[in-house]
């Protein structure tokens, strides 16, 4: 499978699934076990570009590939340019007076600026020379040409073969201007692959969305007041410019026709475009009127999604009409002989159609049980079809699981169930107290470890204050300071010590206390202190009976030797007196 021009920033998806639910073709795949892939994928091989999953996303992680870096280099390269406006710029810009467009364009650095319903004319009057002998479906709209070569090849016989206003009149420009480069400004996503398109690519250079042109004349500092009307370059168009309303293509090729003739049809809006064509492609061609103008937007190409303005469809086809009058007064007899003048050979207001289809594997019945089981559904009334996955049925969903585009675990009813039993096990099962109150401190919950140390039942307690149970100071101070703490607790009533860690939950405006029963550990704590201080208290007790008998010993030492000093003192001092003369010796005398 192909990526599409859509891509998704991947740091803005949040895996909502909202633009699974607004495809109408469902080209999205879900790829969340890759950490090298996106979240939300658009595939280019099933992808209309109608571009609802780019204005549905919440997060504007759905993005389309700009040729805006491309046209500035150009322009500021001095590169000469076109600019083909797209019929609906009246509506599509937040202009008082569109009629200033032109000049902004200019002001841009756009050597040539003109209307893309002049191609809109080539086609029409190629539509009014080539009558066909069966029912046809015009092929303006990029989004319904994709639709029928992509989901409905069955019907491309009936598409008629006129290339799209855009690549007519790119091709118009180019003939008659040296082959100059065009840009096509308009609201359609779909354009810029159309653009791309094996056959027709030749026709124009780049596209941008009028909101992107609209960001751009912001940024460049133009002083959008001091602008005043300017025309665009010749021709002009007349009937054309009414082509991107509902029944403007009918309008301007059939201009005797009344709306209700029923050779002529005009369809809006793309469910409306789908279910008729399942209804051709399934009942038959019979009783189908000569033309059929299918536009995938909701009241015409006004309703795309590339406008820069807010405005509902009726404001613009309104500004549309207006605009239309007020420009008959241009089409003097000189433009006139202009606008019939314009020609493109017929090879080159045609084209051929592929059949792009590329069918998708269905699972059987057995295996879509078998997918099913997966997410707890056994039986039909288990189906909640609840459209939550983007998919209008969990079976539905159950075969894009099957074909590679969805994943098991995008049934949210499933996965919240899931993830509901799965924090009561854990919960139930915690071997510690775990307590959550409300911001006014009423119980919520409070699991089977907490009630067996608080010695209460769920019943007892639940929905009731706090203070129930116990002393509610350290919840009221986590919940007022919005801070965590780690406490010591003593429960006399309950003959409980506990270590408490309470904290509070911001999101949810809950206080969660869980309560560690160190009891037992204080005890053999209180135990081992006790053993500890009479272990002391012995030891000083011996050490002070030591110390006296040391002290006696010492003290009976002390005497002695004192006593042994005199004496030796005087020995010696004995020793060194001499002897008296009578007691001389002989040798002495």
């Amino acid at each position: 499978m192909v990526m599409g021009r859509i891509v998704t920033n991947q740091a803005k998806c949040r895996d909502c699934y909202r633009c699974i639910r607004t495809c109408p073709v469902k080209a999205i795949r879900i790829k969340t076990g890759n950490k090298e892939e996106v979240h939300a994928q658009v595939l280019d091989d099933f992808c209309l570009m109608d571009g609802a999953c780019v204005l549905s996303c919440p997060q504007k992680a759905k993005q389309v590939e700009s040729d805006i870096p491309q046209v500035k280099y150009l322009l500021k390269q001095a590169v000469p340019l076109a600019a083909s406006v797209a019929p609906s710029f009246a509506a599509s810009l937040p202009l008082n007076n569109p009629e200033i467009f032109p000049g902004l364009l200019r002001k841009m650095g756009f050597k040539l600026v003109q209307e893309t319903a002049l191609g809109a004319e080539l086609i029409t009057s190629d539509h009014r020379t080539s009558k066909s002998n069966q029912p046809e479906i015009d092929s303006a709209c990029p989004v319904i040409v994709n639709l029928v070569e992509k989901h409905f090849p069955n019907l491309i016989p009936m598409l008629s073969d006129s290339v799209s206003p855009m690549i007519a009149h790119g091709r118009y420009i180019k003939a008659n201007n040296n082959n100059l480069p065009v840009v096509f400004i308009g609201p359609c996503i779909a354009k810029k692959g159309e653009s791309l398109n094996n056959g027709i690519k030749d026709a124009v250079d780049f596209v941008l969305g009028f909101d992107e042109i609209w960001e751009w004349i912001e940024e460049s500092g133009i002083d959008i007041n001091s602008n005043g009307q300017a025309y665009f370059d010749e021709p002009i168009p007349n009937l054309a410019r009414l082509f991107p309303v509902e029944g403007g293509m009918l309008r301007t090729t059939f201009p005797e026709a009344d709306k209700f003739d029923v050779d002529v049809s005009s369809i809006t809006g793309l469910e409306n475009c789908i279910s008729f064509l399942e209804h051709i492609s399934n009942e038959g061609k019979s009783d189908l009127p000569q033309l059929m103008e299918l536009l995938a937007c909701s009241g015409g190409c006004i309703g795309g999604p590339r406008t820069a303005t807010e405005t509902d469809v009726f404001i613009k086809r309104q500004k549309i009409i207006k605009y239309f009058n007020s420009n008959k007064q241009h089409l003097n007899k000189d433009s006139k002989k202009q606008l019939k003048e314009i020609f493109l050979p017929p090879s080159m207001l045609h084209r051929k159609y592929l059949n792009k289809r590329l069918e998708r594997l269905n699972p059987s019945q057995e295996e879509i049980k078998e997918i099913l089981a997966k997410t707890g559904k056994y039986q039909p009334e288990d189906e909640l079809n609840c459209g939550a996955c983007g998919y209008d049925t969990c079976r539905d969903k159950a075969v894009a699981v099957y074909q590679g585009i969805a994943e098991v675990q995008m049934c949210i009813p499933y996965m919240r169930k899931r993830a509901e039993s799965l924090s009561n096990v854990v919960l139930n099962s915690m071997p510690n107290g775990i307590l959550i109150v409300d911001n006014k401190l009423n119980i919520l919950e409070i699991n089977p470890r907490a009630k067996e140390m608080f010695q209460c039942t769920g019943q007892e307690v639940t929905g009731r204050h706090l203070d129930c149970l116990i002393d509610p100071v350290h919840f009221q101070k986590a919940r007022q300071e919005q801070q965590l703490l780690n406490v010591l607790s003593n429960y006399t009533q309950y003959g409980l010590t506990t270590r408490e860690i309470i904290f509070p939950l911001k999101s949810e405006q809950l206080v969660v206390g869980i309560f560690v029963d160190i009891t037992s550990d204080q005890r053999h704590k209180e135990q081992l202190d006790q053993m500890k201080g009479q272990t002391i208290e012995r030891a000083q007790e011996v050490i002070e009976k030591q110390m006296k008998v040391a002290q006696e010993i010492a003290g009976l030492l002390g005497e002695t030797t004192a006593e042994t000093k005199v004496l030796l003192t005087k020995l010696i001092q004995l020793m060194k007196e001499p002897p008296a003369p009578d007691e001389r010796g002989p040798e002495d005398r």
